[in-house]
């Protein structure tokens, strides 16, 4: 299973430069919230409301929909209800539905519908704030915001896990009732059969992909050369921070703050997926 979501983040990698990758499929991520990337491995660590940063949200426009198919090594044949093509065996005449083959044993199709964007309109007061809290010692240098998500009304994620892989997708009664497209995918079958496929899921209301910032590493870098590392804790009482650090974040929040690469996202510990909701399969968790 591990090699059918090696094989999902680096198609979402490429199709999503710069974005994270959600993991497990059905995590829901928000805007502000903090993680912990210490020892190579992703923790919820709260969030930035927890921590008295404020921020203003704004909303953005990307594609209504996003489809993947590994450069056309996924196909799909699309059934109308009240017949049974030739190739599929699980659908009936009454069920209306779609047979996905796939050409290569790291074949990937990804279907998201509904999709909207939301992040922070401004990072100058979250910047700030962030210095305060780090020269205080309540922000590690390994933690991480959340700054901007793109979310979904719906989606669906298959992906080879061997030769020859293929898999019949039910639709709900409600896409049965004209043509179906590939976006009626998103959210909306149950997997009816499934040979050599590893991961299966299918889900509702998600955050495939969003981005994170960090203390920019030069920051850091050049504070501990000026003022020496951060040591909560130790004195009799904590020092104040100086004014012309938090000064310089709100001036110019991308000298403190500095988005980070997908490549260094750490992968998630294996966490058990909540049980199986109508329409859905539980994805591996990696």
């Amino acid at each position: 299973m591990t090699g059918s979501y090696d094989s999902y983040e680096a198609a979402m990698r490429d199709a999503w430069q710069g974005w994270w990758v959600t993991w497990p499929l059905s995590r829901q991520v928000r805007v502000g919230d903090a993680f912990d990337t210490s020892g190579g491995t992703l923790r919820t660590a709260g969030d930035l409301a927890g921590r008295s940063v404020t921020f203003e949200l704004s909303p953005a426009a990307p594609a209504a929909t996003f489809t993947y198919d590994s450069n056309g090594s996924a196909a799909v044949r699309f059934k109308l209800a009240g017949g049974v093509p030739a190739g599929f065996s699980a659908l009936t005449e009454a069920d209306a539905g779609a047979l996905v083959e796939f050409g290569r044993s790291s074949s990937v199709l990804v279907v998201y519908g509904g999709l909207r964007q939301e992040g922070m309109s401004d990072t100058r007061s979250v910047a700030g704030e962030l210095v305060r809290q780090y020269w205080k010692g309540s922000w590690p240098e390994d933690l991480v915001g959340v700054t901007d998500v793109i979310s979904a009304a719906g989606g669906t994620v298959l992906a080879a896990a061997g030769s020859g892989a293929s898999a019949e997708l039910r639709a709900a009664a409600a896409a049965g009732a004209g043509p179906i497209t590939l976006v009626d995918l998103a959210g909306s079958v149950t997997v009816a059969r499934a040979a050599h496929v590893g991961l299966q899921w299918v889900g509702s209301d998600v955050t495939p992909f969003y981005r994170v910032v960090r203390l920019k590493r030069t920051w850091l870098s050049n504070v501990k050369t000026q003022y020496g590392p951060r040591q909560p804790g130790l004195g009799a009482a904590p020092e104040a921070v100086p004014p012309i650090l938090v000064e310089e974040a709100r001036d110019d929040p991308g000298q403190v703050l500095e988005p980070v690469p997908a490549q260094e996202q750490p992968r998630p510990p294996a966490e058990p997926e909540s049980a199986a909701q109508p329409g859905r399969v539980p994805e591996a968790t990696g």
